[in-house]
Formats: C-alpha cells, sequence, structure tokens
C-alpha cells in the first residue's frame, strides 16, 4: 500500500499535505502567547492532541523547579504499627512512562491549592494498607521537600524538610469509606 500511495501523484500529494499540515500545526503550537496562537489554537489543538504531537517543554524554562518532591502518607493500623506507603513506580526501563501519571498525581495532591484531593487520596492510602490484610485507623499524608544547590563542588542537594499536612481518622469516618 505504501508503494501504490508514494508512486501516485495523489498519493504524493496527500502525503504533502499531511506534512505541510503537522508543520504548520506544531509552528502555531509553539508559538508564544499571542493573539495569533490563540486564534489558531481552535483548528491546531485538536490536530496536534489526535496525533499524539503534543509537548509540554516547562521543564526547560528559565526558571525550573529548584526542589525535589515526595509524597506519601503514614499509616496507623489498630495494632499500634505503622507503614510508610508511597505513590506506585515502575521498573528503571520502562518506569517514568508507566508511572507519569502517578508522580503528576502526587505533585497535585501535596499542594494546599488542591486541598479537595487531600481526604480522597488519604482514602486511597486506606485502601491500599487494608488490601495487605491489616486494619488501618488512621493515615497521615506528608510531602517532603529538599532543595537541589547548584552545581559545582560540595553537595548536590540541601536536607529533607517534611510537613505532615493531612490527616484522616479511617474510624471516625467509620471505615465505610476506606471500604467501598
Amino acid at each position: 500500500m505504501q508503494e501504490r500511495l508514494e508512486s501516485s501523484s495523489n498519493g504524493r500529494a496527500a502525503i504533502s499535505v499531511f506534512i505541510a499540515v503537522t508543520v504548520a500545526s506544531l509552528v502555531f503550537w509553539n508559538l508564544p502567547d499571542s493573539e495569533i496562537r490563540d486564534r489558531s489554537m481552535r483548528v491546531v489543538r485538536p490536530y496536534v492532541l489526535a496525533t499524539g504531537l503534543s509537548q509540554n517543554w516547562g521543564v526547560f524554562a528559565p526558571d525550573p523547579r529548584r526542589d525535589v518532591l515526595e509524597f506519601f502518607a503514614r499509616v496507623r493500623f489498630a495494632d499500634g504499627s505503622e507503614e510508610t506507603l508511597g505513590v506506585p513506580r515502575g521498573n528503571r526501563v520502562f518506569g517514568s512512562y508507566w508511572d507519569y501519571r502517578w508522580r503528576k498525581w502526587a505533585e497535585w495532591t501535596r499542594t494546599d491549592s488542591r486541598d479537595f484531593l487531600w481526604q480522597p487520596a488519604a482514602i486511597w492510602f486506606a485502601r491500599r494498607a487494608r488490601a495487605t490484610g491489616s486494619e488501618p485507623v488512621e493515615v497521615t499524608l506528608v510531602r517532603r521537600w529538599r532543595e537541589l544547590l547548584p552545581p559545582g563542588p560540595g553537595p548536590s542537594m540541601g536536607d529533607w524538610q517534611e510537613y505532615e499536612f493531612f490527616t484522616y481518622d479511617v474510624r471516625a469516618a467509620g471505615g465505610e469509606e476506606a471500604q467501598e
């Protein structure tokens, strides 16, 4: 089929149109914020998203994040023991493709501006803990961070800072939410 497409004049025209539309879409997609970009997005956005060409290059922005972030839960059980649960992580080879959504969820959930996510996150951690056969009674959400220091001699990272920002009492909720 490829050979037939490339050998006919209509096929070559279709390939040329596809390439021209793709290049033009990417040019408009990557323009800085402007009226031209805003107007073109009605047409360009569906095409770029459908083809999977959308990229967020914010990591290379003039002011990238200067902290390493962590988010986890400390779960206290009825027997008095505790366990620390983090978000799922993939393996070293393909893990970054698999766990990107989990890392983004953790990044959002740990912020004060999205406190509506805290209780559902605590319930989710309680369910995970219950799946191991233990009875969770309290889930505390914790954010940790440490500064990335400038390159050069000396340590590359600062000391860990930690803040417990939400505690969910599983017993006060009757445990029903965590068992659903």
